[in-house]
């Protein structure tokens, strides 16, 4: 029986795509059809398709390849390796030198040395490079359509406020802390003495801290 190494993965940036567990369960399902060996499957989580470099998962693919560890390579789908075009033809040669079978749940038997098999190998690194292009086009897109509507896109809130349903709203707990720091400052202490006071009063800041002067400076500025 023929030992198989499936990889899954799944990036920040690509919303509504298919869980990791789904990846996971129709790899294991692919290989008791096809009497395949699952010796493991690798992931990275939350890490995008664009470089093979900085992803664990798929590193650990390459160095069972070369080691000859396994006889071939289970995907859900071929993008889920590489949207990189050049990586992906890379990969795939590689596992070809090595005589290492490239599986795909969804695209079927990737590996093959015929001239229509050959073809298939740029057409599919094409189209998977394309579509990460067209991820940061349509990313670009809606963070442009957010600032135009005013939206908030990212960052932590400055003090006193917090995201609820992707909107800015007041946090009433920190506002109270918020009117003590400028209570404090009206009665003209210093900004040295105002975070003395709130931490002797036992407020803390929302990670459950003591306050530091940059805080409480930064917080007076944004009043």
């Amino acid at each position: 029986m023929k030992k198989a190494l499936g990889y899954i993965r799944i990036s920040k940036e690509e919303e509504g795509s298919i869980s990791l567990d789904y990846q996971r369960t129709e790899i294991e399902r692919y290989c008791r059809v096809n009497k395949l060996h699952l010796v493991e499957v690798d992931c990275d989580n939350g890490i995008s398709g664009k470089s093979m470099a900085n992803r664990p998962g798929v590193q650990r693919v390459l160095d069972m390849v070369r080691g000859k560890e396994i006889d071939a390579v289970v995907t859900f789908k071929s993008d889920r390796i590489s949207r990189n075009g050049r990586e992906s033809l890379q990969f795939e040669e590689l596992l070809a030198k090595h005589h290492v079978d490239y599986l795909s749940t969804t695209e079927g038997v990737l590996s093959g040395d015929s001239v229509d098999g050959e073809f298939m190998s740029f057409i599919r690194a094409g189209l998977n490079q394309r579509e990460r292009k067209l991820i940061s086009m349509r990313t670009i897109m809606a963070l442009q359509r957010k600032r135009e509507r005013g939206e908030r896109i990212g960052g932590q809130p400055k003090f006193g406020l917090r995201v609820v349903n992707g909107e800015l709203v007041e946090d009433s707990g920190e506002q109270m802390v918020r009117g003590r720091v400028l209570e404090l400052r009206k009665s003209g202490m210093s900004t040295r003495q105002i975070t003395s006071k709130v931490n002797d009063d036992g407020y803390t800041t929302r990670r459950g801290s003591q306050f530091s002067q940059t805080l409480i400076c930064r917080m007076l500025k944004a009043s």
